[in-house]
Order: structure tokens, then C-alpha cells, then sequence
């Protein structure tokens, strides 16, 4: 007989009306785990009100069962995160515990196929169409802000540029209007769409890096000259993986785009100036600003001050400062990447979210 070990889960990601694919334990004053809810059986909404007048601030599962629990979430994402009894900080970690997995297998999918799978754009798509109200509000700004400063992992990351993008372009109605003059106009199925399409961009922009080894990118330390023209190829590589697949000219044209640098010098094409697509050009602040301000194996991640200082292109005592050997070079001579009028807003709405730590 195994000896059963439980993992923890909120109350508020169990949706009323839904038949869980696993069982539910609640722990009992003298530490057992008492059967709650049968897999397969519904869960009524005055089951949830009793749980949650007793107080539990979590619920368990079979440990075993996660797999299942995962699928539930993946599932159910846009009544858990529209649910008025679940905290905010729950709400994010479901979303970023789902997305997490979506891109972690969408990436693991197409690493074996070369190019991006249907299903994998599919579960993509869902996954920002049912988390883009919950990102768009202004309570989700708390929680975004307490991710300021962790890892960097492609997944997480992934993440992370979805979040901060579809807020930011929530925020600035009149980018989504160059993304599509006739956005003012639309429906809100239809903007709703055009949103979504700008989340999938964010979230599958590195989905080039399957063909990088993790060898390089997890290095610890600067990458030489080969390894970065390695790297330099991931935008060409997404953009081809994404050829056949459902996604529009847009999404793909600012995944191909999102290292070019509006001043020239970037890659893979060497655009600049407004031949870079505006959603591109969105992407390279906030997938900069991400990876600086998160925690890499050769490096601390930056206070997001300190990286908006070195994106904007001023040093914080008036000269430029002396190079340090172990900085990576990647996070210098920033000013020339940037739409100086988009970087402006982003700043921003940078402050939108640091009121929120």
C-alpha cells in the first residue's frame, strides 16, 4: 500500500456545477484527510458556500492526481479567475501556473515537430481569450508587480510578457488603434479578438528558442560570438514555425520583429524606424524589461527604476558610467532599441504598477 501524499489547492479554483477528474480532501483537526468530493462528481455552489464558511483556507489533492488537476484548471481558467470569492493572488497563481504549462508544452511539442502544432495554437489562443479580462483589470496589477524580480525561465517568462502587454495595451487604447485603425469602431468580440491576438504574440514570442539549447540559455555568463548568433536566430525560427498555423499576419510579422531595434542594429532583418510593426515594437520594451528585471544565472535581476534608467539611456549620477566586467552587454547602450514615444508610455504604466508594491 503507497503512502499517499497530498499537494495544497485553493477552494476558489473548484468551480461550482464542474465534475473534477480528481478527489478533493479537507484536513481534519487531528491532521486526516477526509474525502470531500468523489472525482467525477459534481460540485454544488451550497457545498463551496459550506467549505468556505468553515474556514479552509486550502483544499488537497492526491498528489498523484496533479496531472488531472492541471487539465481541470487549463479547463476551467475563465470561471476561475471571473470568480468573485477567489483572491487576486489565487486568481495569478492559477493563471501563471496554467500558462506556465501551456507554452512549457506547446514549446516541448513543437521541438519534436518544427513548426508550431494546431492544438498548440488553439490551447494558446484559449488561454489568453479566458485570462484577458482578469489581466485587463487593475487588480491584477498587485499580483504582476510581486513578479517583478524573479526568475527567468522561458515559460515563466512567457508569461510574464503576456501579462505586462495585454495590461499596457489596455492602458493605451490608442496602440491598439495603429495595430488596426479601425479598432474605435469595432464591436467588443471584435477588439476582444484583436487583444487576444496581441497576447498570443506576447506569449509565443520566444518559441524560436526550441531550437537553442538550454546549454546557452542558461548560461552563466555573457555568450560568445557564436552562441549569439545562435540566439540571434530564435525570431526567424518562430516566425517560420508559425507559418502554416492559424495565427494572423500580424501576430507572426511582430514574433519576427520583436529584436529589432527601432535605431537600427537589431535582428534578424535589421529594421528599423516604423517598418517594425507597433506590436513588435511593444514586444522589445517588454520583453527587455522583463529579462532585466528578473534573475538570471549570470545575474540579480534589476529594481524595475533602475532598468527603466537604463532603457530610457541615462545614468543615474549624470555621466556615463564606467563597464562593469560582469554586466552582460545585452544590458547596455539601450537607448537606441526603443519607439522613445511607446518606452514613455510603458514608463508609464510602469508607475501604475510600482504603486501596486
Amino acid at each position: 500500500m503507497r503512502d499517499t501524499k497530498y499537494m495544497a489547492i485553493p477552494p476558489g479554483a473548484i468551480i461550482p456545477g464542474s465534475l473534477p477528474k480528481f478527489k478533493i480532501y479537507v484536513l481534519s483537526r487531528d491532521g486526516r484527510y477526509i474525502l470531500w468530493a468523489r472525482d467525477g462528481n459534481e460540485v454544488k455552489k451550497e457545498q463551496l458556500n459550506t467549505l468556505a464558511e468553515s474556514g479552509p483556507q486550502e483544499v488537497f489533492i492526491d498528489l498523484e492526481e496533479e496531472i488531472r488537476y492541471e487539465e481541470y484548471l487549463e479547463t476551467h481558467l475563465g470561471n476561475i479567475l471571473d470568480s468573485q470569492g477567489m483572491p487576486d493572488d489565487q486568481k495569478a497563481d492559477v493563471f501563471s501556473r496554467v500558462s506556465t504549462n501551456v507554452v512549457k508544452d506547446s514549446f516541448e511539442t513543437s521541438l519534436g515537430l518544427g513548426r508550431m502544432h494546431d492544438d498548440a495554437v488553439r490551447r494558446t489562443q484559449a488561454l489568453v481569450s479566458h485570462s484577458l479580462i482578469f489581466i485587463a483589470e487593475s487588480n491584477s496589477l498587485k499580483p504582476l508587480a510581486k513578479m517583478i524580480g524573479h526568475d527567468y525561465k522561458t515559460y515563466e517568462h512567457a508569461t510574464k510578457v503576456l501579462w505586462f502587454t495585454v495590461a499596457f495595451l489596455r492602458c493605451n487604447p490608442d496602440i491598439l488603434e495603429e495595430i488596426d485603425p479601425g479598432f474605435p469602431t469595432f464591436d467588443e468580440a471584435r477588439k476582444k479578438e484583436i487583444l487576444k491576438q496581441c497576447g498570443v504574440s506576447a506569449i509565443l514570442h520566444d518559441i524560436g528558442k526550441v531550437f537553442v539549447s538550454q546549454d546557452i540559455l542558461n548560461k552563466d555568463g555573457p555568450l560568445d560570438a557564436l552562441e549569439w548568433e545562435i540566439i540571434k536566430r530564435h525570431p526567424l525560427s518562430g516566425f517560420a514555425m508559425l507559418v502554416d498555423s492559424e495565427t494572423p499576419d500580424f501576430v507572426r510579422k511582430a514574433i519576427l520583429q520583436h529584436h529589432e531595434d527601432f535605431h537600427g542594429g537589431g535582428y534578424p532583418m535589421s529594421a528599423k524606424g516604423e517598418s517594425i510593426t507597433i506590436l513588435a515594437r511593444v514586444l522589445r520594451i517588454v520583453d527587455v524589461f522583463d529579462a532585466m528585471t528578473s534573475r538570471r544565472p549570470y545575474k540579480e535581476a534589476l529594481p524595475a527604476a533602475k532598468a527603466a534608467q537604463i532603457m530610457v539611456g541615462t545614468p543615474s549620477n549624470g555621466n556615463e558610467p564606467e563597464k562593469d566586467p560582469k554586466e552582460d552587454p545585452r544590458d547596455r547602450g539601450m537607448k537606441q532599441c526603443f519607439d522613445e514615444r511607446l518606452l514613455r508610455k510603458f514608463i508609464v504604466f510602469l508607475g501604475k504598477v510600482s504603486s501596486q508594491m
